[in-house]
């Protein structure tokens, strides 16, 4: 069947928790994974996991299809025709560097920050209050062993450019396509911070299991919103209330036949990411300097099954290791086109993470 396109928007309800590699102390004992990762603060991720959207997808049709799915139940009844519907598997990473078989999805794109006043879309930047240039003898250092050239990088203060300082920092902002305007990260996210006591396996509290939890609430007008290929009519599930996140998070679903467009480059010697990004090992791709930040990331692998015990982490961990991603917003500089569309070509191999949203840049103007 002919796959369509649409766009789905997420309103939360509330505010919201994605959970990331950090965890709560999870009391496991042995050399167990997860407790290299746990901390009595956790913080949210201001924006989804593509892996999260993922998921909710394949929930979202095969829940809603009765002969694959009991509701009242809550289980698969019918693995072959979930296995049809939604891919057998959920996402995972091979060796070869493969896309999965989604079953009827054929592919998502990025999450990004949608205004549904204007309805524009928002896509993570670097503050254009920071200049990068390199100048035509550029200074050399040597970091990590390995030669680079250090650009000059000047910072708007008050309409007067001065010399950059590791103390004025890299705002990340978001803006439209067009960058009319440009908003702030903490003038869209507004941290919602709860403290508690948790309580053991009696009921009762235990005094040295404090914890502070850290979620979030987006600015009134916006919500998350991405593309998805399908062959399945997602009209037909408009104005739903879905679930998202570590805590459950409500969401009301909104869908669209509309494609809304990636931000264009306006320097062909530059890659801005419109989405995180995998890369195994950075040398050798030409990069010349690079602003960036990285992202924790970790997903669960799991398979269709009748069993609902097949599910249940008490019985099986379904984590699966932990990977790094440049994060949405990170810009790469090359010394010519060469280089540039080979660093191009390197993201587009990962045919993994490209299907599910990761790994897309900011088209090139020919």
């Amino acid at each position: 069947m002919k796959m369509n396109r649409y766009l789905v928007k997420l309103t939360p309800l509330g505010k919201y928790f994605f959970g990331g590699d950090m965890t709560f102390k999870s009391g496991r004992k042995g050399d167990n994974d997860d407790e290299k990762y746990a901390s009595y603060i956790i913080h949210s991720f201001k924006t989804p996991q593509q892996t999260s959207l993922l998921g909710m997808m394949r929930f979202l049709l095969l829940s809603n299809d009765e002969r694959a799915f009991d509701v009242k139940s809550n289980r698969i009844k019918d693995k072959a025709v979930a296995d049809a519907l939604i891919g057998e598997k959920s996402f995972c990473v091979s060796d070869a560097h493969e896309e999965n078989n989604f079953g009827k999805i054929g592919r998502i794109g990025p999450c990004f920050l949608y205004n549904k006043n204007s309805e524009e879309a928002y896509f993570r930047i670097l503050s254009p209050d920071r200049r990068i240039a390199f100048a035509e003898a550029p200074v050399k250092a040597c970091i990590n062993g390995a030669e680079v050239e250090l650009p000059e990088i000047w910072v708007n203060k008050n309409g007067k450019e001065e010399a950059y300082t590791g103390k004025d920092g890299m705002d990340i902002c978001y803006a439209p396509l067009d960058k009319s305007h440009v908003l702030k990260e903490e003038e869209l996210f507004t941290e919602d911070s709860r403290i508690g006591i948790a309580k053991n396996d009696k009921g009762k509290s235990d005094s040295s299991a404090f914890y502070k939890q850290v979620s979030y609430r987006l600015k009134k007008g916006f919500c998350f919103a991405f593309e998805v290929e399908t062959e399945v009519n997602l009209m037909d599930y408009r104005n739903r209330l879905v679930q998202l996140g570590a805590d459950s998070s409500g969401f009301l679903l909104e869908v669209e036949q509309k494609e809304v467009g990636y931000p264009r480059m306006e320097d062909d010697l530059q890659v801005a990411l419109v989405s995180d990004a995998y890369i195994e090992s950075a040398e050798g791709l030409g990069i010349r300097f690079a602003v960036t930040r990285i992202r924790p990331f970790r997903f669960l692998h799991t398979g269709n099954s009748e069993n609902p015990q097949n599910y249940n982490t008490k019985y099986q961990s379904n984590r699966k290791g932990r990977y790094d991603l440049y994060e949405a917003g990170s810009v790469f500089y090359f010394k010519d086109k060469s280089s540039r569309d080979k660093f191009c070509e390197h993201l587009d191999s990962y045919k993994e993470f490209t299907q599910i949203g990761y790994n897309q840049y900011c088209k090139i103007n020919k």
